[in-house]
């Protein structure tokens, strides 16, 4: 996992707190229904990474790791930097990993990810 620059370039989010609020959403819908390329399109037009559900608190990171999808997550943290940390609700993405039950490496890549985010403070 590196801390670089994400690998692809988002456009410029929107002045207009409405559309904002609308590509989030997509963003946000996108996670729980573990469709990546509509993650992918909701971030390059412009959604935040590290927006957060109003009603659960949960972020694009956190609806992957408890929906257990690795391959969302590895692409949410190492390609686009989401933030490791609590969703609205104060709960860590490993938190979320154990309520869950998530598969092993799952459990041990946001470990190790949560971990590294933590040390580097």
């Amino acid at each position: 996992m590196s801390g670089a620059a994400p690998r692809r370039a988002p456009k410029t989010r929107p002045d207009d707190s409405e559309a904002a609020d609308r590509l989030d959403h997509a963003l946000l819908k996108a996670a729980y229904a573990a469709d990546r390329d509509a993650v992918i399109a909701a971030l390059e037009d412009g959604a935040d990474v590290n927006a957060q559900d109003r009603a659960t608190g949960l972020a694009a990171l956190h609806i992957a790791v408890g929906t257990n999808n690795l391959s969302l997550a590895r692409m949410l943290i190492e390609d686009w930097r989401a933030a490791i940390q609590p969703d609205g609700n104060g709960r860590w993405p490993t938190v979320i990993a154990a309520r869950c039950r998530v598969d092993e490496d799952l459990s041990d890549y946001i470990a190790e990810a949560e971990e590294m985010a933590q040390s580097s403070e």
